[in-house]
C-alpha cells in the first residue's frame, strides 16, 4: 500500500483511501497480541493515518474541508517511500 502511494498517478488507490486503510488495519491489531510481523508494523500505520489527518487540519481552511474532494488530495511522496523505508519494503 505505502508503496501504491509513493506512486499515486499509477496507485489503484487514493492516498484518502490508503490512510483509512491504515487506520482500519492498526485498529484491527492494536488490542491484541499479534505476531511480531504484524506489530511491527502497528506505529507507522498509525503514523500514515495521523499524519493525514495532520495535513487536512493544517494545510486547509474548515471551510475548504467541508468542501473538498478528499480523493483529490495527495500527502507529499517522500512521506510514503521514508514509511515503507521503516517497515524495509
Amino acid at each position: 500500500m505505502l508503496r501504491w502511494a509513493a506512486t499515486p498517478d499509477q496507485s489503484p488507490f487514493t492516498h484518502r483511501q490508503i490512510a483509512e486503510w491504515c487506520d482500519r488495519f492498526w485498529f484491527a491489531y492494536v488490542e491484541m497480541d499479534a505476531p511480531p510481523e504484524i506489530d511491527a508494523l502497528l506505529p507507522v500505520l498509525a503514523d500514515v493515518d495521523c499524519q493525514w489527518d495532520l495535513y487536512l487540519v493544517n494545510t486547509y481552511s474548515l471551510e475548504q474541508l467541508q468542501e473538498l474532494d478528499l480523493d483529490q488530495v495527495r500527502l507529499p511522496v517522500e512521506w510514503f517511500n521514508e514509511w515503507a523505508q521503516r517497515l524495509g519494503a
